[in-house]
């Protein structure tokens, strides 16, 4: 009899064009899961996950779920570590019925943008380098309070025509210094649109350079027009906490030396 299992993960996506799995022979996080889960289970495996990255995305705190005869093996995390590629990694596994899904399942998802202003060689991979030497924290702070609560986020959508909708309970959105010349914005909602996240923080930087006066974000959402076009860089982007599916354990883990 099958039998569904939920699987708690992270990944660095550097060298990965995303989550999801793509024709042709382009890496991707999904379609390296699979081949390592086929390989250990002995039969061809589908991973589902609990949400999209897009390229250069990593996640601290992620979900999949797959379907399997019987029960793992004693050392399967173990083996299945050893398969997969140092940049995911698997924590742990566990049984669910047949009808959980980590995808719907979820009932909230945070990522965190971390970026720096002074070079630093361990911390480029997974944080952007940026060139921000009076970043105007307190206008950014003006700007991310009125971005909170339900509203259509249509324009901080790359794609919102095919989304059903494009409303969002955005619960927090915030900026952190991590230390001196490092930063971390904050964003946890119900569901996120694509691109969302790095158009709201390439705007935000806009605004912490100037560019723009921090009112501008909020016009934009009573508006639903898009300010001008541009995202944040991907290497700075962590999907860092699902909520709501039991048994996992968040990671919560960002860039630290």
């Amino acid at each position: 009899m099958s039998q569904r299992y939920f699987v708690h993960l992270a990944y660095r996506g550097t060298h990965y064009r995303g989550w999801q799995r793509q024709s042709g022979e382009v890496p991707t996080v999904q379609a390296t899961v699979e081949a390592a889960l086929s390989r250990v289970q002995g039969h061809p495996v589908k991973a589902v996950g609990c949400g999209r990255t897009d390229a250069g995305v990593h996640a601290s705190d992620y979900y999949l779920h797959f379907d399997t005869e019987g029960e793992l093996r004693d050392d399967w995390l173990f083996v299945l570590n050893k398969v997969l590629p140092d940049d995911i990694v698997f924590y742990r596994a566990w049984p669910v019925d047949s009808g959980a899904h980590v995808r719907y399942d979820a009932t909230s998802r945070t990522y965190d943008y971390y970026f720096h202003t002074r070079a630093d060689p361990f911390l480029a991979p997974v944080s952007s380098y940026l060139d921000l030497p009076d970043l105007d924290t307190w206008a950014i702070e003006m700007a991310l309070r009125p971005l909170t609560g339900q509203y259509d986020f249509r324009a901080f959508c790359l794609t919102p025509d095919r989304h059903n909708t494009t409303t969002c309970d955005l619960r927090e959105a915030s900026l952190h210094e991590e230390g001196e010349g490092r930063y971390r914005f904050r964003f946890v909602a119900d569901r996120f649109l694509r691109g969302m996240i790095r158009i709201l923080v390439y705007q935000l930087l806009r605004v912490g350079k100037g560019e723009i006066p921090p009112d501008e974000l909020e016009v934009a959402l009573e508006s639903g027009e898009r300010i001008s076009v541009g995202q944040a860089a991907p290497e700075g982007l962590f999907l860092s906490r699902v909520e709501g599916l039991e048994g996992g354990g968040p990671a919560d883990t960002g860039p630290t030396i």
